[in-house]
């Protein structure tokens, strides 16, 4: 099986401003978890289901011991996971110590030899999937968003991307832009967000009257 991939315009250097690139990018929708491997685990050798469970699940938690004591993992044929750290706020001083810090960890992975190799030689092709976003401006999209709210009361993730016919990464970019701006509001859940217009965006009033 090929792997599918399509192409997309990449950001303009400084240098190249006048220039249009573009870039491949894997389009692959399949997605295999521990179930799956676990059965053709099972097929190609004597180890039952439960057995590679078992110890993919006992492999996770003795890796993140060693991950939590700043350790580098080495699995042979797989490649090297290690502990690396980013900082949520600048850094001014080389002189603060660790509680002055605000500290996110984060696991890196460096493939190893033998499973480059696997995927050294493969075959391609372009997607069949018109996977693209239509170009729109903000202005463009500020009246799509106008038309819209003008016959529904609320938005959703897929409404948005539907109306604008954009990708979900694209989509979730402008939504997040549009936040930003106070020209949206989350009226649910983070993992469930609904969205409605901020005051004097998209037909609703600047300053809402009060009914008594």
């Amino acid at each position: 099986m090929a792997i599918q991939f399509e192409l997309y315009k990449s950001p303009a250097r400084k240098d190249e401003e006048d220039k249009e690139l573009y870039h491949a990018r894997v389009v692959n929708f399949q997605h295999i978890d521990t179930d799956y491997l676990a059965k053709e685990i099972q097929q190609a050798t004597s180890l039952t289901e439960g057995d590679v469970k078992a110890v993919l699940e006992s492999l996770s938690h003795f890796m993140g011991s060693r991950l939590r004591e700043g350790e580098r993992v080495h699995l042979d044929g797989i490649g090297y996971f290690q502990v690396k750290l980013n900082s949520l706020e600048p850094i001014t001083s080389p002189k603060l110590k660790a509680n002055q810090m605000k500290l996110k960890a984060n696991i890196g992975f460096k493939a190893d030899k033998k499973l480059r190799s696997s995927v050294s030689v493969v075959k391609v092709e372009r997607s069949k999937l018109k996977l693209h976003s239509v170009p729109r401006s903000n202005e463009e999209i500020d009246r799509l968003l106008t038309a819209y709210f003008s016959n529904n009361q609320i938005l959703t993730r897929s409404d948005f991307q539907g109306l604008c016919k954009l990708t979900l990464t694209t989509a979730a970019r402008h939504i997040k832009r549009l936040k930003e701006e106070k020209k949206l509001q989350n009226i649910n859940t983070r993992q469930s967000p609904v969205y409605v217009p901020m005051p004097g965006y998209y037909g609703k009033p600047e300053v809402e009257d009060n009914i008594k």
